[in-house]
C-alpha cells in the first residue's frame, strides 16, 4: 500500500531553485571487526571471479590494513565533511542501534566513549544526528522510541529524524509508527535497486497528517540518490554515475523539489572505494552549480511545515 500524502511545494529559503539534503547512515564505524571481515572476503571472492586485478589488490591491501593498523573514525568522518564544508553544508547522520553481532545489527555501541567522542565532533559541526530505525523494528514504534531514547541518553540530543534500516518500509504501517514515536520526519522512501524518484516523487510530502490538529504529523523527504544503487546494484563507472545523477539533478530543479542523498560513511577514506567518495564530491559540485538551499533534516522538515502553516493561516 503506498498512499499518496500531501506534496509540500513551498519557496525554497534565498530563493534557491531546490533543497539538497545531504545525509549518512552510520552503520559501521571501526574498519576491524567480525562481519567487516566476511564482507571483505567476500568481495574478495566476487573480484578473484571476475579476475579483477585493481580490486583483488586494493581488498587485499584493505584487509591487512584494518587488521594490523585499524582507522579511528576521524579519517571517513572527516573526509566527509572536508568535502560538504568546501560548499559550507552540513549533514544529517543516522545512527544505529540494536544486537550488536546480529547480521542486521550495529557494529558499534553508542556508550562507546570512541562513539559519543564522534557524535560531540559531528554536533559542534553543525550537523544533525538521526535514528536508524532497527532491521527488527519495522513498524514499532516502541522499537523506533526506544533507539531514540538511547540516542539521547548516549549523545545528549533527542533526535527527531529517522531512515530504516535497509529502507525497510510498508507502507502508512511504517509512517504511523514513526510519527507515533514522536519523529518530526522520515527519509526512507526511496529506492533500494535504482536511482530515482519512487512513486515520482520530487517533492517533501505530509505522510501522516496531524492528529485532531494537534502536532505536526509526519514529513517525508524522500531519497533519490544512495551509493550503492549506483555502484553495487547498477554497477556503474564514475562517469556513468554522475550522468545519471545529472538528470536527477536537473529533474529536481525543474520541480523545485529535494535532492536526498546518502552516502555511507564507511566508504570514505578508502582504497577500494576512492570512487564512491569521488563520485560524493562530484555530486556536491554539481549540485553547487545551481545554488541549492543544503539543510540538515530537520531544517528543511520544519521550513516546509512553516510554509505549509502560513498558507494555512
Amino acid at each position: 500500500m503506498m498512499p499518496a500524502g500531501t506534496d509540500l511545494r513551498v519557496s525554497w529559503p534565498g530563493d534557491a531553485p531546490f533543497a539538497l539534503f545531504l545525509s549518512h547512515d552510520v552503520d559501521q564505524v571501526h574498519d576491524r571487526g567480525f562481519y567487516q571481515s566476511l564482507a571483505d572476503l567476500n568481495h574478495l571472492q566476487q573480484a578473484l571471479r571476475r579476475m579483477d586485478g585493481p580490486v583483488i589488490s586494493a581488498t587485499l591491501k584493505r584487509m591487512c590494513r584494518s587488521l594490523f593498523r585499524p582507522k579511528s573514525w576521524e579519517g571517513a568522518f572527516g573526509r566527509i565533511r572536508e568535502i560538504e564544508s568546501a560548499h559550507g553544508w552540513r549533514s544529517t547522520f543516522f545512527f544505529l542501534d540494536g544486537h550488536r553481532w546480529s547480521r542486521y545489527g550495529a557494529r558499534y555501541r553508542l556508550a562507546d566513549p570512541r562513539i559519543r567522542a564522534l557524535a560531540d565532533w559531528l554536533l559542534a559541526e553543525g550537523c544533525e544526528i538521526g535514528v536508524h530505525g532497527g532491521y527488527h523494528d519495522l513498524d514499532s514504534a516502541s522499537g523506533y522510541r526506544r533507539t531514540a531514547d538511547r540516542i539521547e541518553a548516549a549523545f545528549g540530543v533527542r533526535p527527531v529524524g529517522i531512515r530504516n534500516h535497509y529502507l525497510r518500509f510498508s507502507g502508512q504501517e511504517t509512517w504511523r509508527a514513526q510519527a507515533e514515536a514522536g519523529f518530526l520526519y522520515d527519509s526512507t522512501f526511496g529506492l533500494n535497486e535504482k536511482p530515482g524518484f519512487r512513486e515520482g516523487r520530487r517533492h517533501p510530502f505530509l505522510a501522516v497528517e496531524p492528529a485532531a490538529g494537534a502536532g505536526t504529523g509526519l514529513v517525508e523527504l524522500p531519497l533519490t540518490v544512495m551509493d550503492g544503487s549506483l555502484f553495487r546494484e547498477m554497477g556503474l563507472g564514475l562517469k556513468e554515475a554522475l550522468e545519471t545523477v545529472r538528470k536527477l539533478v536537473d529533474e529536481v530543479h525543474a520541480a523545485g523539489g529535494i535532492l536526498t542523498l546518502l552516502w555511507h560513511n564507511n566508504y570514505f577514506d578508502e582504497p577500494e572505494y576512492r570512487v564512491w567518495e569521488e563520485a560524493y564530491a562530484a555530486i556536491l559540485d554539481m549540485a553547487a552549480e545551481h545554488r541549492p538551499y543544503c539543510g540538515t533534516g530537520v531544517e528543511i522538515a520544519r521550513w516546509v511545515l512553516e510554509h505549509r502553516k502560513r498558507e494555512q493561516d
